[in-house]
Parts: C-alpha cells; sequence; structure tokens
C-alpha cells in the first residue's frame, strides 16, 4: 500500500539539556539479516507436551527487527474487553497482562542453532528488563515461526507465533526515508506557550518509538522505578502498577509535511482505532515530536515535546535485497 511522504523537515533548536547517548548496540550477526525487516502477526498458538496446538483466537502483533542489532514485539489479540474506566482495576490489569505483551531492545540470531536472543530494555513486564529471552525460530517461505522456550514469564510459556513478513512501502521517497529508524527516548517537557516557561520536564525508562520502512510505527514508553514482580506472574496488585503510565501500542503509520499520523490498531488498552497527530522534526539524529496543544483553566496553551536520538536508519532498516 502506498503511502505519502514527509515533505523537507527543517531544522529545529534543540531544547532541553542533552544527556549522554545511548549504550551502542552490537551489530546482529550476518546470518540475522534474515530477520531485518517487519512482520506481523498471522497465527498464534498455545502448544504443550503430547496436547493439541491450541490457536489463539484473532491475533495481532507488530514484530521489527534492523540490522543494528535493536528488535521491537509487541502481541496481542483483537476483541478484548475494555476498561469499566479510563484506568484498569487491579483485576482488569491483570488480564491486560495475559493478552498484551511485548519489549524493545537488542538481539542476536544463531542460525545453526535457530535460537534468537533477546536482551529487553524495555518491556510491558518489568521482569523481563535487561534479561535474556531465548526462544527456537525458522523460516518458510516468506512467514518467521518464532517458539518459546522454558524460562518465559507464564503467560508467553508454550507459545508458537508465526509471522509474516510486510514489504517496504513502494517508492520511498527521500523524506519518507529520514523518518525511518529506531528512535530512542532522550527526554520530555511540558511547556507553556503563552509564556514559553517550561513546566516540567521528564525522563523514561528505556522506551523507544520505530517507523517502519513497511508503514508502520511502534511505541513502547515504560515509565521509570517498576519493579520486577515478585513471582512468575504478576498479582492483580502489580500488574496494575506496572501498567500505570505505560503508553504502548502499534500502528499504521502515515506521514504529511512536518507531521505524523499513529493510527492505532492495538495498544496496551484495549480500546483501538484512535489517530494521534503528531508534529515530527529531525535535526541530524534528533527527532523532536510535539503534542497537540491543551488549553488550562487560565487560558493559557500549553504542549507536551519529546526529545528522541536515532539508533538507526534507513541503512539499517531495509531488508536484505
Amino acid at each position: 500500500m502506498r503511502r505519502q511522504s514527509i515533505a523537507p523537515i527543517v531544522s529545529v533548536v534543540v531544547l532541553l539539556c542533552v544527556i549522554q547517548s545511548p549504550t551502542a548496540q552490537q551489530p546482529a550477526t550476518t546470518d540475522a539479516r534474515d530477520l531485518v525487516g517487519t512482520w506481523t502477526l498471522a497465527s498464534a498458538q498455545r502448544i504443550g507436551a503430547g496436547t493439541e496446538a491450541v490457536a489463539i483466537p484473532n491475533p495481532r502483533g507488530l514484530l521489527i527487527y534492523d540490522a543494528a542489532g535493536h528488535a521491537l514485539e509487541i502481541i496481542t489479540r483483537g476483541g478484548r474487553t475494555q476498561y469499566a474506566a479510563n484506568q484498569p482495576t487491579p483485576a482488569e490489569a491483570r488480564v491486560t497482562f495475559a493478552n498484551y505483551s511485548g519489549f524493545w531492545g537488542s538481539y542476536r540470531a544463531d542460525a545453526q542453532q535457530g535460537r534468537v536472543t533477546y536482551r529487553p530494555e524495555g518491556a510491558v513486564n518489568p521482569s523481563l528488563m535487561g534479561k535474556d529471552l531465548v526462544r527456537s525460530y525458522e523460516f518458510k517461505n516468506n512467514r518467521l515461526t518464532v517458539t518459546s522456550l522454558p524460562g518465559e514469564p507464564e503467560d508467553q510459556a508454550g507459545m508458537r507465533w508465526t509471522w509474516e513478513r510486510v514489504p517496504p512501502v513502494d517508492n520511498l521517497s527521500p523524506t519518507y526515508r529520514k523518518v525511518i529508524g529506531f528512535w530512542q527516548h532522550v527526554v520530555e517537557s511540558r511547556v507553556n506557550l503563552t509564556t514559553g516557561a517550561q513546566i516540567s520536564e521528564s525522563r523514561r525508562a528505556p522506551s523507544i518509538i520505530v517507523y517502519s520502512p513497511s508503514g508502520y510505527v511502534g511505541v513502547h514508553f515504560p515509565p521509570l522505578n517498576r519493579k520486577p514482580f515478585a513471582a512468575d506472574a504478576p498479582t492483580p496488585e502489580e500488574a496494575q502498577g506496572a501498567l500505570r503510565g505505560y503508553i504502548g501500542y502499534y500502528g499504521a503509520l502515515t506521514v504529511y509535511p512536518g507531521q505524523v499520523f499513529h493510527n492505532i490498531l492495538a495498544g496496551v488498552s484495549p480500546i483501538g482505532g484512535s489517530i494521534l497527530r503528531r508534529s515530527a522534526v529531525i535535526s541530524g539524529d534528533e527527532l523532536t515530536v510535539q503534542l497537540p496543544a491543551t488549553r488550562n483553566q487560565q487560558g493559557e496553551d500549553a504542549q507536551t515535546i519529546v526529545l528522541l536520538k536515532r539508533l538507526s536508519g534507513e541503512a539499517e532498516m531495509l531488508p536484505r535485497q
């Protein structure tokens, strides 16, 4: 499907303080080049010893690999029950953990053993962050089958996912190519547009926006200072705490001059179908994303501005020809 391109993006004065560059990832092995690209979830099955595989209904998901050793995964399903209020109750949060998972981080692939090892930096499940996650994989035609191995959290144990490759958008324009990549969150600020004063500044646990050359966007924005779960599966209260402040979703990406549109297909919240309109300005290896302004009771306009740093780009995101 063809998508529109971003018009030439003007430079912007870098606001906020600059922090240290993210830890560089080790390049993925040559064999991992077969993984590079964008994949959507075709099927999900729960498998068990001596039992037939059980298909998970309405599977939804996005999997993206680049050639610099970065990966993003989001797995969920359609038809989830919406929360009774804006925020989930403990019981609703626990159900979310059973139906929504994902992470971003580094990966390395061993083609001879058919193993891929992930190192999540940010994840829906805080217990996964900073630990190795090993799965088996195999290719068949244009599909990638990934199977969980012992050691996965309870909700992901005994799972097999089949992913289908999505080709890049036809005739990618030079301006569209600039936005492609893994972009790591640096800092976000709230600015009073009436006075120019900075209202607040905040950081997150390792967070990412991924713009795919295949027309998809993936987001993992976990908050700081979440604690690992006491056991393999979270209690309802632990689940509620882990989701508080977490922004995560994937969707279709459309772009217009100076703007990106995130057309959400599935996210941490069961409510889907939202369209997020964002200003997007690239200066060198920095991306500034501006959310729409809002007005307070005093009639003053304020805006949230997010600064991100490029981890990879066009050269690392396009699959091997």
